[in-house]
């Protein structure tokens, strides 16, 4: 067990308090000789004078003292020690050669005081400190302070009253009283100890040791004849010595320890109104303070100032994947790597989230702005080291130009929001603000509004696009696209407002719709007789997210009647970015019955180890990849590798985007099981899809004739 600087200190003090008394029993004699001139009462008012002064400063911290603090400990302690000072002064008062000294009786007054006084002193500091510590009221101090001088008065008017003592009693008490006090001072140090054994704090092991100098100080005393012996004033240096610890003490514990972490408690609360606590940069409160500061000083000296505001991309998809624990993790290493863009890293601002700022002073131009912000974008072209692994991501920056862009606080924000906002349809790149921006950033504004009641007023529809076997050339399943009927803009494709539906979570409420539509068309169908085919639906990664989806999806195949078998849910391979997530969860969807296809593959987090291990039933190749299978080697091989790949692990493999004969004739070559595209058909509403299934009930009907 390690021993701190305070306990050090303790054990010194102790061994020299031990020692100094070892030494004086030693030299008795010899002090006795050297201290023979002196006048012992006089030195016995003076010791009990300052004694009686330490117990008035104990009075004053408990009573004037940083009362906002104030606590039961210090409170009770300023109440005792009014009550020891006064015994003490007028045990002093008492002695021979002083005021209240009776001849008639003797020093028996002074005597009993004395004794009371160290009763109250070990008894009152062994439960003070025994006791639980709570803060109190500042007006309870005079309901403690009153009660104490009251009982002094009643035990004062009590022993001055009495003019006959039994001595032969006061004889028997003297050893009583001794034992009972070294007992109490004893219990006391004990009950320090114990009670701090784990911190041991330095302001508790001074309270222990004023407790040692009180004992010893009632040991030496016991030692002498009385209050002109010599014992009693080494008795008188010990105790002295002991409420000055005591003092100390309770300076520590009860008023520097409590105004420490009073200030401690208020710096860090503004720390953290000006600083961000997950990465210690500067808020957005201090951001706009110094904005304001850097437009006052460049209006006045007449210079430019540039405000860049990036934010993640795509940092929603890697939060909701990987969780917002490694979101946070990812925020701090971003927050590194931008305090050492800027040579002035008090100039980088965490505003929220997981957009940040830099502002660029004293800029000469344009130019030099616009290298700024295209350094900053670069700044993650190196992967971003998370814990073990390094992931890479990118970033979007706005910049606006002070005048330039906007003269005031507010203006200045909103137009840089406005570029970075223009700056993230391209995603990785940067943007200054140009006045037009405002007009696509009110479009997107309004288009998000209207999202809101688009799905109440009915304005959403389904087409369905089929899926084709190419060896046999029947129709084997159909995939529901969602299309938005504008009342002003008219049809508007996925690709409008999808993205604003996963930024806002509306994803949620329009995908649950879509499969539940989509289901019950499928569920239609079939009761017409129509033969049974696979409906897929698009399945968004916010979607995925959710812990109870099983049982959303498995409520709406009850409700809509649809068997497990004819739903395929279509994932994208951002899934793969929280395997652990995703094997449950995948697993957890094959239970129900239900098919699933990889979406888009080999755009996104592609493995083949995540291949083996999922549970899916059918990759579908991005359409960027067959566009040019026909022209590009690249493409071929790719779809080629991909086809061979599937088989291989049993997966059925669909060809998106076909467009063209000479395209499925190379599909053919490679046994890629399925396509869909606009050489099969375009997305049609489902009444149109009905002219589809008599298509395909003539092609197997032709080629059951044939057989």
């Amino acid at each position: 067990m390690s021993i701190n600087r305070a306990e050090l200190k303790t054990i010194g003090m102790v061994i020299a308090a031990v020692s100094a008394f070892c030494l004086i029993q030693w030299g008795n004699d010899w002090l006795e000789q050297i201290l023979g001139h002196i006048n012992r009462q006089a030195m016995h008012t003076m010791l009990e004078s300052l004694a009686f002064a330490i117990c008035f400063a104990i009075l004053i911290l408990g009573w004037m003292v940083f009362v906002p603090t104030l606590c039961r400990q210090r409170l009770m302690t300023a109440a005792l020690f009014t009550g020891i000072g006064l015994l003490d002064l007028l045990h002093t008062a008492s002695s021979p050669e002083m005021p209240l000294f009776d001849a008639a009786v003797g020093d028996t007054p002074s005597l009993l005081l004395n004794w009371i006084s160290q009763w109250l002193s070990a008894l009152g500091l062994l439960i003070v400190f025994s006791m639980r510590n709570p803060m109190v009221k500042s007006r309870t101090r005079i309901y403690a302070i009153i009660p104490v001088v009251f009982t002094v008065a009643i035990v004062s008017i009590f022993v001055f009253k009495t003019q006959n003592w039994n001595q032969s009693f006061i004889d028997r008490l003297a050893p009583i009283q001794l034992i009972s006090t070294l007992l109490l001072y004893a219990a006391g140090i004990c009950i320090l100890l114990f009670r701090n054994r784990i911190e041991r704090p330095a302001s508790m092991l001074t309270i222990v040791q004023a407790l040692i100098w009180l004992f010893l100080a009632k040991i030496e005393e016991s030692l002498g004849t009385g209050t002109g012996s010599l014992q009693n004033l080494i008795g008188d240096c010990f105790k002295l010595a002991g409420y000055y610890c005591l003092l100390k003490g309770i300076y520590f514990v009860l008023i520097e320890e409590p105004y420490k972490r009073q200030k401690k408690t208020e710096a860090r609360i503004n720390y953290l109104a000006y600083h961000d606590e997950l990465t210690a940069l500067p808020n957005r409160r201090l951001f706009a303070e110094r904005v304001r500061a850097e437009m006052g000083r460049s209006a006045l000296e007449r210079s430019r100032f540039a405000l860049l505001w990036l934010d993640l991309d795509r940092f929603k998809t890697i939060n909701d994947s990987m969780g917002h624990a490694f979101g946070d993790r990812l925020l701090v290493a971003v927050a590194e790597r931008l305090a050492k863009f800027t040579e002035k890293p008090e100039n980088v601002f965490r505003l929220g989230g997981d957009e940040f700022t830099v502002i660029l002073s004293d800029i000469n131009g344009e130019k030099e702005a616009e290298a700024a912000a295209q350094r900053l974008v670069d700044a993650f072209e190196l992967p971003v080291k998370v814990g073990p692994s390094a992931f890479h991501i990118t970033s979007s920056v706005g910049m606006a130009l002070f005048p330039d862009d906007g003269n005031s606080l507010d203006l200045l924000l909103q137009n840089a929001d406005t570029a970075m906002y223009s700056a993230k349809e391209a995603r990785n790149s940067w943007k200054r603000y140009a006045i037009q921006m405002n007009l696509k950033a009110k479009e997107k504004l309004l288009l998000e509004n209207d999202l809101r009641i688009a799905l109440e007023l009915g304005q959403f529809h389904l087409a369905y696009q089929p899926l084709v076997d190419l060896e046999h050339e029947i129709l084997v399943g159909a995939e529901a696209l969602l299309r938005w009927s504008h009342p002003q803009k008219g049809e508007l494709p996925p690709s409008e407002f999808i993205p604003l539906c996963e930024e806002n979570g509306f994803i949620l409420p329009l995908g649950e719709w879509v499969l539940r539509n989509a289901c019950q068309q499928m569920k239609t169908w079939q009761d017409k007789g129509f033969p049974p085919i696979v409906m897929s639906v698009n399945l968004s990664i916010r979607q995925f997210r959710q812990h109870d989806l099983c049982e959303r999806i498995e409520k709406v195949l009850e409700e809509t009647g649809l068997s497990p078998q004819w739903l395929e849910l279509e994932i994208t391979e951002s899934i793969m970015a929280d395997v652990t997530f995703a094997t449950e969860m995948l697993e957890r969807l094959k239970k129900l019955g239900v098919r699933i296809s990889i979406d888009d593959f080999g755009t996104g987090y592609s493995s083949l180890y995540y291949l083996k291990r999922f549970p899916i039933d059918k990759l579908k190749i991005d359409r960027s990849f067959v566009n040019d299978v026909l022209t590009d080697r690249n493409d071929a091989a790719i779809v080629s590798g991909i086809s061979a790949m599937a088989r291989n692990l049993n997966l059925t493999v669909t060809a998106e985007g076909v467009e063209s004969a000479g395209q499925v004739a190379f599909l053919k070559e490679l046994k890629c099981q399925e396509a869909q595209g606009y050489f099969f058909s375009r997305p049609v509403p489902p009444e149109q899809f009905l002219s589809l299934f008599e298509l395909d009930k003539g092609k197997r009907t032709m080629k059951e004739t044939i057989a």
